[in-house]
């Protein structure tokens, strides 16, 4: 553990998740970043952990909720938990919550009114829902009917990601197996089905973001390269578009779409590739949910899994997962580029990026 003063002026909180399989444990740290500067560096280190891929703040920045993997008998499961944080942003003591009847999920989400978790497990296709103070806890398994096309990555059901309606009434977990994102009651887990958006055969969908009126929803998927919007009238989506992460000619099948963001404002969209190693930027028609590119920007390190702007949109952070390291970019808001400022900082294969919501409130 590495404890280090402001840089210089606005010295902000980012929460670092990382891939499971750290020879050492460390798996969540937090990066101290100077939003006027760009600089950044690690001044904790949560040790002993395998998990914390992906997690979630209560809008308070008092509790960060995530999962761990942990030997059961004999078998790996999963357990949600939650970190007590600092005032001054330093995570603490970690409460177990539920133990999983499946493995470590791969996303987690909290409802708008920050009573429910809801968690997405990628191979077992399970997903659920848990009270924050536990107990009551809820699950469903895909089943593996109606696979996509592409016989290597969508042999079965693979419960991607966990999300809520803006209004909190339903939970959908996108499931890049099956091309569709099914929805649920979140207090029974009881499935949807009027609700379902399926995509085109092959995209494997994979993450989602809402417009920040809640109006539109945006979908990056993973096998196709792509971005689809969805129009949602707090009853159903209907199919806007699609566009393409990738220039023309590019290997798409060396490419595997990652991490999806807005800007503050909702008027910027950005989406990673993994293989092509880039972030795409796009104009967004904050009145009917269309898209059109700016540009598609290259990386100096391999494959983005995640990525975050830090609060005042000076700079990116980005995690070059096969790198092992977070890199800082400035960010040129007027013609979306993207510039490498400092070295490199080595960290075990990060994934996920989040500000403490204290830090990045206007």
């Amino acid at each position: 553990m590495i404890e280090i003063t402001p840089i210089l002026a606005a010295v902000v909180n980012c929460y670092v998740g990382c891939n499971t399989g750290s020879p050492d444990g460390q798996t969540l740290h937090v990066l101290k970043c100077d939003t006027e500067s760009g600089k950044a560096e690690i001044a904790q280190t949560v040790t002993g952990l395998q998990g914390t891929t992906y997690f979630a703040f209560d809008r308070n920045a008092r509790n960060l909720y995530s999962y761990i993997g942990e030997n059961v008998d004999g078998t790996r499961r999963g357990t949600l938990v939650r970190f007590a944080i600092g005032d001054d942003g330093r995570i603490g003591p970690m409460t177990r919550l539920a133990a999983l009847p499946c493995e470590a999920p791969c996303h987690v989400a909290l409802s708008p009114d920050e009573s429910l978790i809801g968690f997405a497990a990628y191979s077992s296709a399970t997903a659920g829902t848990l009270p924050v103070s536990g107990g009551d806890l809820k699950t469903v398994v895909h089943p593996n009917v109606g696979m996509g096309p592409n016989k290597k990555r969508q042999k079965k059901a693979y419960a991607h990601c966990a999300f809520f309606t803006p209004d909190g009434s339903r939970m959908g977990i996108v499931d890049l197996g099956t091309d569709r994102i099914n929805f649920y009651d979140p207090s029974t887990m009881r499935p949807m089905p009027d609700m379902t958006i399926h995509a085109d055969p092959g995209d494997g969908p994979r993450h989602v973001v809402w417009s920040r009126d809640g109006r539109f929803l945006f979908v990056v998927n993973e096998l196709g390269n792509s971005v689809f919007s969805f129009a949602f009238d707090g009853k159903s989506f209907s199919r806007v578009g699609k566009w393409s992460l990738l220039p023309p000619g590019a290997d798409g099948e060396a490419t595997k779409a990652s991490a999806i963001k807005l800007t503050a404002d909702g008027r910027i969209l950005m989406a990673s590739n993994r293989g092509h190693d880039s972030i795409a930027f796009f104009a967004v028609d904050t009145e009917k949910g269309t898209l059109t590119l700016r540009s598609i920007e290259k990386l100096v390190g391999s494959f983005p899994r995640d990525f975050e702007l830090m609060p005042g949109e000076k700079f990116m952070v980005v995690g070059h997962k096969m790198s092992n390291e977070i890199q800082i970019y400035g960010f040129d808001r007027a013609a979306c580029s993207l510039k490498p400022v400092g070295k490199p900082i080595p960290c075990w294969k990060p994934l996920c990026f989040k500000f403490r919501p204290s830090d990045a409130r206007p």
